[in-house]
């Protein structure tokens, strides 16, 4: 891989970013929004309830973004060079596919921390909640294991983009939504019924949420849960990498890349 075939991708995709209101919405409208719907359930429910529901929910909005943006930022962008008919230019030149999603992933992160920052703040302002007074140590620990397991989603859908086209493009937004009931965000894994705790158990960023309440309910952390976590959160990410390079080499040498379809 070249640096500086890196860097001239990641200006395009900034570009992207700045010039286009879609990709700003991502970034400001639809995070702002889930502060504001989850933030007034939280307080409705905290009246409720002895529980601090408030710190929880919002925690786990906040903590779901590097899931969200990680995974959706890199089948956007593919899909943006489908949509623009770039790719068969693109590597026309000696640009490879590592570089290419080595700049999409680079810039999907620094998307989610802008992203984090302003929910960050939103939280300070408008319910007195600061994500950064929780533990350091755990919140860096769930932003590192959510955002592998994110980029393993996106190289999943990618595979899938590259391999059929702009056909299933759907998979862009749909996948991570699709996760998310049995990614345990909202809710504990006890809370579910048997048949979905059993998918959910499998999941591996289920257990960076269930040590984000435990840490606000003062109770012991499942600390075998955050190291499968993490050990199955890099295996699915190196196996959606080889997966992503296998699905590539046939719409290469079909001339789907060309067609843009």
């Amino acid at each position: 891989m070249k640096l500086h075939r890196i860097n001239a991708l990641l200006l395009k995709y900034y570009y992207i970013t700045i010039n286009r209101v879609d990709r700003l919405f991502d970034i400001i409208y639809w995070p702002i929004l889930d502060m504001f719907i989850w933030g007034f359930t939280a307080l409705f429910i905290q009246k409720l309830s002895d529980v601090n529901v408030l710190s929880m929910l919002l925690g786990a909005v906040i903590l779901w973004v590097f899931v969200w943006r990680a995974s959706q930022d890199i089948a956007v962008f593919v899909l943006e060079d489908f949509w623009s008919r770039n790719l068969y230019h693109l590597f026309s030149s000696p640009v490879k596919l590592s570089e290419h999603m080595v700049s999409i992933i680079i810039m999907g992160f620094l998307r989610a921390l802008a992203t984090f920052v302003l929910m960050w703040i939103v939280g300070v302002i408008f319910y007195s909640f600061n994500i950064l007074e929780a533990s350091p140590l755990l919140i860096a620990f769930s932003v590192l294991l959510l955002t592998i397991f994110g980029w393993a989603v996106g190289l999943f859908v990618a595979a899938f983009i590259f391999r059929f086209g702009q056909r299933i493009q759907v998979m862009a937004w749909s996948v991570t939504f699709l996760l998310s009931p049995f990614a345990c965000v909202f809710y504990p894994l006890s809370a579910l019924p048997n048949w979905a705790a059993k998918i959910a158990a499998i999941v591996p960023v289920t257990y960076v949420f269930e040590a984000w309440r435990a840490m606000i309910g003062g109770i012991p952390i499942n600390q075998a849960g955050l190291a499968y976590s993490l050990i199955s959160s890099i295996i699915l990410f190196v196996a959606m990498a080889f997966f992503l390079e296998k699905s590539f080499r046939k719409p290469r040498k079909t001339g789907l890349l060309a067609k843009g379809d």
